[in-house]
């Protein structure tokens, strides 16, 4: 083979670039000939039933009355049951939002309320163990759970706040709307 690398050429740069060449078919030609002695195999993967958990509203909120130029409280109560499946082992992740900031910014001036995730003993649950608070200025808060057994029901409560209404001329010539809103995801935290 030397001899015929020396014969196609005269310079040391083309005896390289031949030698070169050579050696990258032999190379390639042996990974083609390694691709036709593989053998291939499927995972075992039983299907979907239902969802990694499930999030249903339970508003046990008190209702309340406002009126202009007042400043308020909101009591305590449920917002949100979440239920892991019985077979999901992962973590959970939550976000809750106040979601008509645009529509209860017509008739407060102030708002904020806490929400916190707890399992039926009002335990928290979540890796902070905080109350979280969802305000006009800040519509979303977040929770991150990694001890949560699949089948048992949490809940994310509002465990209270308060507010400060525009004064009455004001409301009502105003749009929007005295009951805030409130949506919960519940979404697969880490792998």
């Amino acid at each position: 083979m030397s001899e015929m690398i020396q014969k196609a050429g005269k310079s040391k740069l083309r005896r390289y670039f031949v030698t070169a060449l050579v050696l990258a078919l032999v190379i390639t030609g042996g990974l083609f000939a390694y691709a036709y002695t593989t053998a291939t195999t499927s995972l075992s993967v039983t299907g979907a039933t239902a969802d990694y958990a499930s999030i249903t509203d339970n508003m046990t909120v008190p209702s309340y009355n406002v009126f202009g130029s007042y400043r308020g409280a909101i009591q305590a109560g449920n917002l949100f049951n979440v239920t892991p499946d019985t077979n999901y082992t992962g973590d959970i992740g939550i976000n809750v939002y106040l979601d008509n900031i645009d529509q209860i910014g017509y008739k407060y001036s102030f708002f904020l309320v806490k929400v916190q995730l707890v399992d039926g003993g009002g335990s928290y649950v979540d890796v902070e163990g905080i109350d979280k608070p969802l305000s006009l200025n800040s519509g979303e808060v977040s929770f991150v759970s990694t001890n949560m057994t699949g089948g048992t029901t949490y809940y994310i409560k509002l465990t209270g706040g308060v507010y400060r209404a525009f004064p009455w001329a004001y409301l009502t010539g105003a749009g929007g709307a005295y009951a805030p809103s409130f949506t919960a995801e519940v979404v697969q935290a880490g792998l």
